[in-house]
């Protein structure tokens, strides 16, 4: 039952659960909630992860490479065209380990 009588002196009152719940009629100010950061999604790394460790997150199948499409999942931006040194499509580890220094610091 939703509601719960109460006899008090021979008189029935109803009480509902809502009429329970705290309220701010004490006239205390209501806190905003703390604003968080957007998490990565699952298994995508964070700009605080070490190159090797986002290199190994975004290479998902352990070809040894990063294609632009991996890059493109990351939040914010990381020049693949600059980083693609070679210019092979394809960023390896080292090519990668200087894009994710920019990237991790905010750059780029």
């Amino acid at each position: 039952m939703a509601a719960t009588a109460l006899l008090v002196g021979g008189a029935v009152f109803a009480q509902s659960p809502s009429l329970t719940a705290p309220n701010n009629s004490a006239g205390t100010p209501n806190e905003a909630p703390a604003r968080t950061m957007a998490a990565p999604a699952a298994g995508m790394p964070s700009r605080t992860e070490s190159a090797d460790t986002a290199f190994d997150k975004l290479d998902t199948s352990h070809r040894g490479y990063i294609t632009r499409s991996d890059v493109n999942r990351l939040p914010g931006t990381l020049n693949f065209d600059e980083a693609d040194r070679n210019h092979d499509g394809r960023l390896d580890s080292n090519e990668f380990q200087r894009a994710w220094n920019d990237y991790g610091a905010g750059g780029q």
